[in-house]
C-alpha cells in the first residue's frame, strides 16, 4: 500500500512538472522539473491581474531555480486592498496544499501598486511569506509594519533613475536598514516602468541565497 501511494505521488508529480495549470479562480501554477523536494515559491502579482501569460514569460526563473511558480488573478490595482490581501493568501492556501512547497520560503513580487500590496501582504501576514521583490513601489504599507515580527523577512527593491518613487523607495530602504531587516535597493536607468525577466531573475536569486 506505502509503495502504491508512494508511485502515485510521483506520477502525480511528474504530470504537473513543466506544465502551467490553472484553476477556475485563473490562478496559475507551475512545477519546474528542476523542483527538487520541498523547493521556494514566489507569488507573482500584477497590476491588470496575472494572467497565464505572466507565468509563460516567468517560467525560465522556475527553471533556472527550481522554484514553484503561481499567480494571483483577482489582485490587481484600483482594487480594495484588503479583497487583494484576502485573494493572495487563498492563492497562497492552493500553493502550499497542493504543490511541494518549502512554506518558510515563500516569497511576493508586485510591480507599482502591487509592490506595495507585496509588502502590505507581508507585513499582514509574516508567518507565511518570507520576502518580497518590490518593484517602483512606495511607502504606503509601511504603518502596517510590526517589526518584531520582520527580523528574518528579505526585501529586493528596485527603482530606476527617473522613477517618481525613487526618494519613496529610499526612504524605504533607509527605514528597513534601521529597523534591522536584511534588504537592498537596487536603481536602474529608465522611468517607472517594470522590468524584464532577467531583472526578476537576478532578484529571485538573491532571495534564494540569502534565505537558506
Amino acid at each position: 500500500m506505502k509503495q502504491t501511494f508512494l508511485f502515485l505521488a510521483i506520477f502525480f508529480l511528474n504530470s504537473f512538472a513543466q506544465k502551467i495549470h490553472c484553476d477556475s479562480d485563473s490562478d496559475c501554477f507551475y512545477l519546474p522539473k528542476k523542483a527538487k523536494g520541498k523547493s521556494p515559491a514566489l507569488i507573482y502579482l500584477s497590476c491588470t491581474g496575472a494572467t497565464e501569460k505572466d507565468m509563460r514569460e516567468m517560467k525560465k526563473v522556475g527553471d533556472s531555480l527550481g522554484w514553484v511558480l503561481a499567480t494571483c488573478h483577482k489582485a490587481k490595482k484600483r482594487r480594495d486592498f484588503w479583497l487583494n490581501d484576502k485573494d493572495i493568501t487563498k492563492t497562497y492556501e492552493k500553493l502550499i496544499k497542493n504543490y511541494p512547497v518549502d512554506s518558510s520560503r515563500v516569497f511576493l513580487y508586485g510591480f507599482s501598486a502591487m509592490g506595495v500590496q507585496a509588502l502590505l501582504t507581508l507585513f499582514l501576514h509574516p508567518e507565511k511569506f518570507r520576502g518580497v521583490i518590490s518593484v517602483c513601489a512606495h511607502s504606503q504599507a509601511l504603518p502596517f509594519a510590526r517589526w518584531q515580527r520582520l527580523k528574518d523577512k528579505l526585501i529586493y527593491l528596485i527603482s530606476r533613475e527617473k522613477d517618481w518613487n525613487l526618494s519613496e523607495n529610499r526612504y524605504l530602504h533607509k527605514v528597513f536598514q534601521e529597523n534591522g531587516l536584511r534588504d537592498t535597493l537596487v536603481i536602474t536607468p529608465g522611468e517607472h516602468n517594470i522590468g524584464d525577466i532577467k531583472e526578476l531573475l537576478k532578484a529571485a536569486v538573491w532571495l534564494n541565497k540569502n534565505s537558506r
